[in-house]
């Protein structure tokens, strides 16, 4: 072993290199020779006999020295390693600054009414003003009664929660702060471990050092889980009790704060008990506190849990509602729509709304009970022998009167039966299943049977229902309503029930309109300068493209002719030969253009067939359209939002709708007038019942697979229309009078309930001149006419020939007369070449008499007879055509762009319905 230099001894305090005197002690136990039997030769550094002993490193000030330095940086750099392990994930509190959570984006209602909300979390962001202070109170004393002394962390808690832990050898205490929960809540993962326990302690310091109190009780509010999916106080407070937190009294307060604990566990609407029973432990914890006293405890434990009467439809207007979110989600995105809490300011009225939920609901159900019942198919009777286990799922609701619930048949007898549903029963007698025509109960219904019922009454008392046998509808429905005046859709409803299908018929749906196209036909005629009192012949008629040789023949929905009518005749009695005829006269692209400017945006093909509804078109587009008549030609087009800010209140957008001059204000005003006639005379009759101005029309396809009626008042006009998804008839004469009339008749009875009688304002250049209703001719005092009323002209249009007994006697005739001259005598003047065709060709409805003066026309059970203006010649020809002269000739049509097709006198004949030969008309595309 190598000597230690004396020099390296940190003991030595003496600059010589001479080794200083050593005399060990007589009791040091040491050998003078150096040998030291009691020592193993390892302490004292001592080398060979006469060396002094060494002191030990650490015993020096370098080695001591050395040590601290080596030991700080040890734990210095564990430290530093540790502290990076336990927070290099966890974010900086200062970003608390901009704390923006999601939030949920509102909908409002046109009157300020919440309509529905869009959100990953439920949240309503209030400030600290708007949190009551029985809240406050009742929140710390629960929570964290040292909430406003402590600087973060309750050591005290935190030791109490470990001990716990250990007694229970599990994480069962929590032990936290307020302000550990909201670091943890808004940080942290949820996991429960040592590190992330660390992890909040650190977080809730810096939070504690980085805001106030009240900034942190501020976040707290808004951030904690509240059940149901609502986050925060105030969506919880509007969730339970319908009303803001701000007006939440103490027993409402208490029961909020006792939920932070386990919201789902103590949800008063879950489980009532167990939340009173957690509001208590809040009183109780308050007074402990100090905060209420004993007294004010004892009287609020007394008091029952009121929460507020959940909506049996919470969400009024589905369909309504998706169409916003579509458009929202396109233009914003998710994230926007689902956390940025966008205001969203609708253009819903709901009452309206409501209205026309109710009717439609009732609408649907009334066609499809009248195609019969259907014998119920779902029993539960093998799967639920006791019967009183079943539960079906619209029984988590209360029964509401006018609505369906379904019902369980738990006793069933031909004359009477036992329902349950839910806490509920109800007695049926033979009168709950009358419409269904089934005379016995047992019939239609078995032990087992699960069946929608009609709730007509309710006796909570007694737990009993008065009800009816009803059915869920397989036909669907669509109604919308819009505001003429600035395109603000009112109310809508796209289907039965959104539940069943989200598909919105009033708005994506695309079907042949039937009679209800008709309007863009006749505002076209009018347009070109027609009036209302110009005249249609209606007769068999035969449309034909002259360069395909393609041939179209309508009928009359109800298979008759009715001659010479007027414009406003053939549209209020909704006669389809007429309108085909004035489309083909005014011309196709005319009326396509007109229709496109009023709002139709579907593909038009320019063919006869246009004129009765043959194209698709949607609802909103066919009731925008009609929404130009009461707004004097102007189309706005519809919307459903009036504008969007986002959380902090800054606009993101307002709506600016276009608006298009469809028409003149004259031609809107004079088709009002004239569809107003379709609501008091016509196929829209029924809808007198309103007694106010109302204009409108129905519309039916041929299969009657399509059912409509569009309508308005002068400040709202609505549409509704009626079908299967696949298209297939919904029976006989079931026509849009008879199917979708009754549902827009309810709708606007509710919509303008309270409101008053308005009036159709009419332009400055529109005139009311009185007319013979039957000939369309100006009626005057000579004239003597019988029918009059005052028709609407558009100035210079106005008829100037007068109705005369010609004219009414004309009106009198079977329509294939009626085209024809009359004398002043009432006598025929007619061909002999035309009488005998018609005499050939009236399969015993028209003979000639035996003297040949007169034609007889056969009407049911008596004989009339109209005489005839011809001579002597003209008589003997005619009587020897009939006893076997020329027969059958083909009516001149006098048509030369015809000529072509058919060389002269090869014109084939046609016959209408009735076997009375057709009037060939080339078809006029322009």
């Amino acid at each position: 072993m190598t000597d230690p230099d004396p020099t390296d001894n940190p003991s030595s305090d003496s600059p010589s290199n001479e080794s200083p005197s050593y005399d060990p002690p007589a009791a040091s136990g040491i050998d003078p020779a150096g040998s030291n039997p009691s020592s193993s030769g390892i302490s004292g550094g001592g080398g060979e006999a006469g060396e002094p002993p060494h002191s030990s490193f650490w015993r020096t000030r370098q080695g001591l020295i050395s040590i601290v330095l080596a030991s700080f940086l040890v734990a210095a750099g564990g430290g530093s390693l540790f502290g990076y392990f336990l927070t290099f994930d966890i974010p900086e509190v200062r970003h608390l600054q901009d704390w923006n959570p999601p939030v949920v984006t509102t909908l409002y209602a046109a009157d300020g009414s919440i309509l529905f909300r869009f959100g990953s979390q439920k949240r309503i962001v209030i400030g600290i003003d708007q949190i009551p202070q029985a809240f406050i109170d009742a929140l710390v004393s629960t929570e964290d009664a040292g909430f406003f002394r402590h600087v973060g962390i309750d050591p005290r808690g935190i030791a109490r929660a470990i001990i716990m832990d250990i007694l229970r050898a599990r994480k069962a205490q929590g032990g936290s702060t307020i302000t550990q929960q909201l670091a943890r809540s808004l940080f942290l993962k949820p996991e429960k471990t040592i590190r992330r326990k660390l992890q909040e302690i650190v977080l809730a310091l810096q939070v504690e050092k980085s805001f106030t109190k009240n900034e942190i009780l501020t976040f707290y509010c808004n951030q904690v889980y509240m059940g149901h999916g609502r986050y925060g106080i105030e969506s919880a407070s509007q969730h339970y009790f319908n009303k803001p937190v701000r007006e939440a009294d103490l027993p409402e307060a208490a029961l909020l704060a006792g939920l932070i604990q386990r919201p789902e566990a103590y949800s008063p609407i879950r489980s009532p008990d167990r939340a009173l029973s957690r509001r208590s432990h809040v009183l109780n914890r308050m007074v402990k506190e100090k905060k209420i006293s004993a007294e004010t405890a004892d009287r609020v434990r007394e008091l029952p849990i009121e929460v507020a009467q959940r909506q049996t439809e919470e969400n009024l207007a589905p369909y309504f509602v998706e169409e916003v979110r579509r458009y929202l989600n396109a233009k914003y995105g998710d994230v926007a729509l689902y956390e940025e809490g966008l205001e969203v300011h609708t253009t819903l009225n709901p009452a309206m709304q409501a209205g026309a939920n109710r009717a439609v609901f009732e609408g649907l159900r009334t066609v499809d009970k009248r195609q019969g019942f259907r014998p119920i198919t779902l029993n539960v009777l093998e799967e639920h022998p006791d019967l009183e286990t079943y539960l079906h799922p619209d029984w988590s609701r209360p029964p509401v009167v006018g609505t369906l619930r379904h019902g369980v048949i738990t006793a069933i007898t031909s004359k009477e039966g036992t329902v349950r549903l839910g806490e509920y029963t109800a007695t049926l007698t033979p009168e709950a299943i009358e419409w269904t025509r089934v005379k016995s109960l047992s019939k239609a219904l078995k032990l087992g049977d699960v069946a929608p019922f009609l709730v007509n009454g309710i006796d909570d008392e007694a737990g009993t229902l008065a009800v009816t046998l009803d059915q869920v509808p397989l036909v669907e429905g669509a109604l919308i309503a819009i505001d003429p005046a600035t395109g603000e859709i009112r109310a809508l409803v796209g289907g039965y029930d959104f539940e069943r299908s989200e598909f919105d018929r009033a708005v994506q749906s695309r079907r042949q309109a039937g009679s209800a196209f008709k309007p863009f036909v006749f505002t076209t005629a009018l347009d070109a300068g027609m009036s209302l009192a110009d005249r249609i012949f209606d007769e068999p008629t035969v449309f034909i493209d002259a360069t395909t040789e393609d041939e179209y023949q309508p009928n009359n929905y109800y298979r008759e002719y009715y001659g010479n009518m007027t414009v406003r005749e053939a549209l209020e009695k909704s006669r389809n030969i007429a309108a085909v005829k004035l489309l083909n006269q005014i011309g196709y692209r005319r009326t396509i253009g007109i229709a496109r400017k009023m709002g139709i945006t579907t593909p038009l093909r320019p063919y006869p067939s246009m004129a009765l509804g043959t194209m698709e078109v949607s609802l909103i587009d066919l009731t925008t359209a009609y929404s130009i008549f009461p707004n004097q030609g102007v189309r706005i087009d519809p919307h459903f939002i009036r504008y969007v800010t986002d959380r902090d209140g800054r606009m993101r957008e307002e709506a600016k709708p276009i608006v298009t001059e469809a028409i003149q204000a004259d031609v809107a005003y004079v088709m009002t007038y004239a569809l107003q006639g379709v609501t008091e005379s016509g196929t829209g009759a029924a809808a007198a019942a309103l007694k106010r101005p109302l204009a409108g029309k129905t519309g039916t396809t041929d299969d009657l697979a399509d059912a409509w009626f569009v309508g308005f008042s002068p400040s709202l006009v609505a549409g509704v229309w009626v079908g299967f998804d696949q298209k297939k008839t919904l029976g006989e004469r079931e026509t849009g009078s008879r199917v979708a009339l009754p549902i827009w008749i309810d709708f606007m009875r509710a919509a303008h309930a309270g409101h008053p009688v308005e009036k159709f304002q009419r332009p400055a250049n529109v005139v009311y001149v009185p007319i013979d209703k039957k000939t369309g001719l100006r009626a005057t005092v000579q004239s003597k006419c019988g029918d009059t009323f005052l028709e609407a002209f558009v100035e210079a249009t106005e008829p100037l020939e007068s109705c005369s007994d010609v004219e009414h006697f004309r009106t009198t005739l079977p329509y294939f007369l009626q085209r024809y001259e009359i004398s002043r005598r009432l006598e025929l003047r007619i061909g002999p070449d035309d009488v005998i065709r018609l005499v050939n060709e009236g399969e015993g409805d028209i003979q000639l008499s035996d003297d040949g003066r007169e034609i007889l026309i056969l009407e049911e059970e008596t004989v009339r007879r109209v005489a005839l203006d011809i001579s002597r010649g003209e008589r003997r020809d005619i009587l020897n055509g009939i006893d076997g002269g020329p027969g059958i000739i083909p009516p001149g049509n006098g048509n030369d762009s015809l000529d072509h097709l058919f060389p002269e006198g090869e014109v084939p004949l046609y016959y209408g319905i009735d076997g009375r030969p057709a009037t060939v008309v080339p078809i006029r595309y322009d």
